[in-house]
């Protein structure tokens, strides 16, 4: 089997196990199931870190473990108890606390780097990830469907139109392979998806719905571009080509989520402004 064929079949069955955790999400209480999965993959994805190329080795476990320990505290005491702080004052507080956790260890003379370098890390992949429980939070399995196939179908659109079609190359020197092409189809795929998917789910089923959903929709793929740059500029620093080899031709769990970790924050922050209604 090719290349694009293992690719073509690991996305797929990514899709099916998706799509299995958001059939099983409806049996648990709001947050619970993402809560786990959001924690489960903010692990694997700072061992990816940990052992990723120039950083493997230089202490990354031993900041970004607790950062992420925190981080789920935060969203379960926030979700499961009387606090509430509500949707935006609770991801200010996730990065809030991502900052301060990290600017501690400035004062560890031992190992220097390690606030410099990984502290920034912690801020740039935990609140993005565990703002997706505020997602589940407010706007329940649509709004994790929605962002979801947003996120994807501008990657999926941007892999193959970019393959077929693409020539220039706007970030030669953090993504060699994304392309012009690529750029503006994922774009499109955005907009069409925000179009179609967010009247149907979040807001009003009127043209005046579509505009708006075509303009977040637009918004957020901008958004999840800008995630997949951030974590191809990361890896460049750390002089490798894919986050890990767990997923085999689609890398690793970084190499997945990347277009979420901008994408889900501005969505959450949108979607407050444009569907009040729709939130719990």
């Amino acid at each position: 089997m090719s290349a694009l064929g293992r690719r073509v079949r690991t996305g797929a069955t990514l899709a099916v196990v998706a799509a299995g955790l958001l059939w099983m999400h409806a049996l648990f209480p709001a947050g619970v199931l993402s809560l786990a999965v959001v924690t489960a993959l903010a692990l694997v994805a700072v061992w990816e870190l940990d052992h990723m190329g120039s950083l493997s080795g230089r202490g990354a476990a031993f900041l970004l473990y607790p950062a992420v320990a925190v981080q789920a505290l935060v969203v379960a005491v926030d979700s499961f108890t009387a606090l509430d702080l509500g949707t935006v004052r609770s991801l200010i507080a996730l990065y809030a606390c991502a900052v301060l956790f990290a600017w501690p260890w400035k004062s560890v003379g031992a190992r220097p780097p390690l606030a410099r370098e990984f502290g920034p890390l912690a801020v740039w992949l935990l609140p993005p990830l565990f703002s997706i429980v505020l997602i589940d939070r407010a706007y329940g399995t649509a709004g994790l469907v929605v962002l979801i196939v947003l996120a994807k179908a501008g990657d999926n659109a941007a892999f193959f139109v970019g393959r077929a079609i693409g020539k220039r190359h706007p970030f030669p020197r953090i993504s060699p392979g994304k392309t012009v092409a690529g750029c503006v189809a994922s774009l499109v795929a955005g907009v069409v998806v925000g179009a179609v998917l967010l009247p149907l789910t979040l807001g009003e089923r009127t043209a005046g719905g579509a505009a708006l959903g075509a303009l977040l929709g637009g918004v957020i793929n901008v958004a999840a571009q800008a995630g997949d740059l951030s974590e191809s500029w990361v890896k460049r620093r750390a002089g490798v080509k894919d986050s890990s080899t767990l997923l085999g031709p689609s890398g690793g769990v970084l190499d997945v989520i990347d277009s979420l970790l901008l994408a889900a924050p501005v969505a959450l922050l949108i979607w407050t402004w444009a569907y009040p209604a729709a939130g719990r």
